[in-house]
């Protein structure tokens, strides 16, 4: 705190000026000045490092930058002369691929970017990272926004540290740096490294980094944070989890939101990432996470992604989430509600930073895992008929399309079809549907309403043949508001509860499980109650 006694005393004159001075000029000028350090000063007292609005990229605004010109001014001079004459050179490797520094330059990245640095740490509240280098070289930056001589909150801490390990796993190097490399930027860097080796004392984890840079050293409260961290760490264990990315889904959505999904995760997680091949599935990779000791996987790609992960999940203790990027993301609708269509990426990343876990229901199809639902007619058209071409052109609307020349066919199916211990009853219809869970948006699933998904029984609707589109047109319609309201009762079409479906035909059937299409002349479909546990916005 003994920082805050001379910003504190800089006020005092400055507002003696302020009131001693007959000039105007003179009197904005320390009036200015006054205003700037006793806020300065407040944020100390009060350890706000929040005071100067510093963005996730590194920038200041510029209204807190004129608020604060005379501390910035004067901040700014001192650290260009602190680190033209330190002893230390400005950059230092502590281990591989581990950096500590002073407050960077661009000027500094073609050294970094030699060393093989890609991220970079800045532990400052005060001073503008960065944000227009790191954007324009491809960096990554991360801010823990500190003031000078104080210490992180522990979770804070904590978050910095998930993201170094992500960062190193991923074989980028990073820099950590503070103004002068020895206080702030030294905690985080001791913190790491603490975390990373429990046999090393908080000592032994600062004589490694004074014996390079010998100018760093904490003070007794950042010395009692570190301490403190030390502590809740050997007490604790790192959470991580691992990503099974397909990077063909949704037109290549994991591509574009790779950066922001990692850089919305690693501050909670240690994350390890893999994305599938042509020839290496979604399920097999899966299975090596669990090789790996997984117990916590995420499914980052469409309904067929998910279902493929989830079907080595089922049945077991370890945790499913999901990070929507497919074209329908129906799951996703149905555990994260309807902000998962607008907002996808921001709503799951807060679910799974939230960790609110549920039990949900799934089923069997023909030794086939479904999350969702299995379709004959209307639905299987639908989803034969939007081929990847138009999906990744069109998002959703490929489906729109395809559904609208389904309905067009009008084709009529013969089926037989036997509910539970129910006699089996033979039923003609363009559309069956037989759903564990899907949202409002999948109008033929509607019979009675949304499906739920831990009720442990299938929602079963059909529509009965009409004569013409415009018939058809109004049986959807009718679908459709009784799953906006769960009241309505559509009359072209029918509604059952089953814990088992078993469907018998004369030919061969065609039909969909989750957006992935299937051919048998019989289809047992069963309910398997409480048999997934996943992520979700509810519990």
């Amino acid at each position: 705190m003994f920082i805050v006694k001379y910003y504190l005393i800089a006020a005092i004159l400055a507002v003696a000026v302020f009131l001693l001075s007959s000039s105007l000029f003179i009197k904005v000028i320390f009036a200015w000045i006054g205003l700037s350090l006793t806020l300065v000063s407040v944020a100390y007292i009060f350890d706000l490092p929040w005071i100067f609005r510093k963005k996730s990229n590194g920038s200041i605004p510029f209204y807190i930058r004129w608020l604060f010109i005379p501390f910035l001014l004067g901040s700014q001079l001192y650290n260009a002369w602190a680190r033209k004459y330190d002893k230390v050179p400005a950059i230092q490797k502590i281990e591989h691929n581990l950096f500590l520094a002073c407050r960077l330059f661009p000027s500094d990245i073609p050294y970094l970017r030699q060393q093989g640095v890609s991220a970079i740490l800045d532990v400052t509240a005060e001073f503008d990272g960065l944000d227009w280098t790191a954007q324009s070289e491809a960096l990554d930056y991360y801010n823990l926004p500190v003031l000078d001589h104080k210490s992180p909150k522990a979770e804070e801490l904590q978050k910095a540290v998930h993201w170094i390990e992500n960062q190193l796993s991923n074989t980028h190097g990073v820099v950590i740096h503070c103004a002068l490399g020895r206080g702030r930027s030294v905690l985080v860097m001791a913190a790491y490294l603490l975390s990373k080796n429990k046999n090393l004392t908080v000592a032994q984890a600062l004589d490694k980094i004074t014996g390079i840079r010998t100018t760093a050293g904490l003070n007794k409260a950042q010395l009692r944070a570190l301490v403190q961290f030390n502590k809740d760490s050997l007490s604790s264990q790192q959470k991580h989890i691992w990503i099974i990315a397909n990077p063909v889904s949704g037109g290549g959505k994991w591509l574009e939101n790779k950066a922001e999904t990692i850089e919305r995760l690693s501050p909670y997680f240690v994350c390890h990432i893999l994305e599938t091949t042509q020839t290496t599935s979604a399920r097999s990779l899966t299975q090596q996470a669990i090789k790996n000791g997984a117990k916590t996987i995420i499914a980052c790609g469409g309904d067929g992604t998910l279902t493929e992960v989830a079907t080595e999940l089922v049945n077991t203790d370890i945790t499913m989430g999901i990070l929507p990027m497919g074209t329908a993301n129906a799951l996703a609708h149905v555990l994260y509600g309807i902000s998962s269509k607008f907002i996808p990426l921001s709503t799951a990343c807060d679910v799974i930073i939230a960790g609110k876990k549920t039990k949900i229901d799934s089923a069997k199809c023909n030794d086939n895992l479904m999350l969702l639902l299995a379709g004959l007619g209307f639905e299987n058209k639908m989803i034969t008929s939007a081929n990847r071409e138009e999906k990744n052109a069109g998002g959703q609307f490929a489906y729109l399309h395809a559904f609208w020349q389904a309905v067009s066919s009008n084709e009529t199916l013969h089926l037989k079809v036997k509910l539970d211990e129910a006699p089996e009853q033979t039923i003609k219809t363009t559309s069956l549907v037989i759903a564990n869970a899907a949202p409002f948006t999948t109008i033929l699933a509607q019979g009675k309403g949304a499906p739920n998904i831990k009720d442990g029984l299938l929602d079963v609707t059909w529509i009965h043949p009409q004569q013409d589109i415009t018939n058809n047109v109004l049986s959807l319609a009718e679908l459709a508001l009784s799953g906006l309201t769960q009241q309505t009762q559509p009359i072209q079409s029918k509604h059952a509860y089953a814990k088992k479906i078993v469907i018998n035909a004369n030919h061969e059937l065609k039909y969909v499980i989750d957006g992935e299409v299937f051919s048998s002349q019989c289809l047992t479909i069963e309910v398997m109650q409480k048999s997934l546990n996943i992520f979700s916005s509810e519990e």
